[in-house]
């Protein structure tokens, strides 16, 4: 099982490097509702960009309002927004627990929750479901949804929800250095990231770079030990390399026969 904690603009400016050693995993809201910038949450970007500096692996949540199939488009939309450049090795959620989703029918909410998750897969990502206990029981059990994940709220010390799921929201209560105030405590209780890269989801096997292996092309920059690029082996002008392997997620993903090197300082001649 794997520590982790979901995050918001609630939570302000966390200081992440502080936080890091006491967890696994991150989920964080990336906004609620209709796909309106103003309803993108006002720390996602900051956020994310954290844990990934800090290869923290992450995951991301938006709250749902949606009560028709038009509302839930636009919820899809508004996810796809926000996370088209991320590199998740966690899954999407949708937080079902707003107030006007519970004085809906069931068949109803169970329609609008089935079509954003199936929309997200289809768009290649792993999806899943938060929802209180109690809303699973009582507004989500329905055999429509038993192919998607739960991540369940169920603030105890066990955890007694008897269907499929990937997460458990065992805390509202988590004190940690780097966050002032409470935050919530979760456990996963699957290798998330080894399932999704397995499955080829998230898109995280594709490759951003601008070159590929077998390129030739000229460096006027530094060459690094490794490709976290911390320690410069030496800096050259105009000299020719091919590259040999390309990495995904460093710094300096592209390895030559003398090290590692930049994207921003190799280039093509014309």
């Amino acid at each position: 099982m794997l520590k982790g904690i979901d995050v918001s603009s609630y939570q302000g400016n966390i200081d992440w490097v502080k936080v890091k050693p006491y967890i696994d995993f991150a989920i964080i809201r990336c906004g609620w509702g209709n796909n309106s910038r103003r309803q993108d949450d006002t720390r996602f970007e900051r956020n994310a960009a954290m844990c990934k500096e800090l290869n923290i692996p992450f995951g991301v949540y938006l709250y749902s309002y949606a009560t028709n199939l038009d509302e839930a488009r636009s919820e899809v939309l508004h996810t796809l927004r926000l996370i088209k450049d991320k590199k998740l090795e966690y899954p999407v959620f949708l937080d079902v627990e707003s107030k006007r989703q519970m004085n809906m029918r069931k068949e109803d909410l169970v329609e609008v929750v089935k079509y954003y998750c199936e929309e997200m897969e289809r768009n290649g990502y792993y999806v899943g479901i938060y929802a209180s206990l109690n809303t699973l029981r009582s507004h989500l059990d329905s055999s429509e949804l038993d192919a998607f994940d739960k991540w369940v709220a169920e603030w105890n010390d066990r955890f007694t929800y008897k269907g499929k799921a990937g997460m458990w929201q065992h805390t509202s209560y988590e004190e940690l250095a780097g966050i002032r105030g409470r935050v919530d405590g979760d456990i996963a209780f699957y290798d998330y990231p080894k399932i999704i890269r397995d499955a080829n989801l998230n898109h995280l096997n594709e490759s951003t770079l601008k070159y590929r292996k077998g390129d030739k092309v000229f460096l006027s920059g530094s060459i690094y030990e490794e490709p976290t690029a911390k320690t410069i082996k030496e800096s050259v002008c105009d000299k020719e390399f091919i590259i040999e392997e390309t990495l995904t997620n460093e710094v300096a993903p592209y390895r030559i026969s003398d090290g590692y090197v930049k994207e921003e300082e190799i280039y093509k001649k014309v």
